[in-house]
C-alpha cells in the first residue's frame, strides 16, 4: 500500500511504526518520492488482505493510499482467467 501523508518526515515515520505494529503487516517504511510510506501486506488469502488494508486506511494522518495486490494466481498460459483473480 503506498501512502500520503502530507510529506512530513516525522509523520510518515510515525505512521509506518504504527502500520508495523498491525496485523498482517509484514513490513513498512517511510520513503521519499510521491509517496510518503509503504507497507507489505500478508494474509492467508486476498479477503483477509483487504481487511486488514481497510483498516489500515483508517490511520489518523492518512491523507491518501493506492494498493496494489501481487497477482499469485494460474501462471499456466493454456488455463489463463482460473485461479484466485478470475
Amino acid at each position: 500500500m503506498l501512502v500520503k501523508s502530507g510529506g512530513s518526515v516525522p509523520r510518515a515515520v510515525s505512521l509506518a511504526n504504527e502500520l508495523k505494529r498491525m496485523a498482517h503487516v509484514s513490513d513498512a517504511y517511510a520513503v521519499f518520492g510521491r509517496f510518503d510510506v509503504v507497507a507489505f501486506f500478508q494474509g492467508d488469502d486476498v479477503k483477509q488482505v483487504f481487511h486488514a488494508v481497510s483498516k489500515a486506511t483508517k490511520l489518523a494522518g492518512i491523507m491518501s493510499t493506492e494498493t496494489l495486490v501481487e497477482g499469485q494466481g494460474n501462471t499456466d498460459p493454456d488455463n489463463y482467467g482460473t485461479g484466485p483473480f478470475a
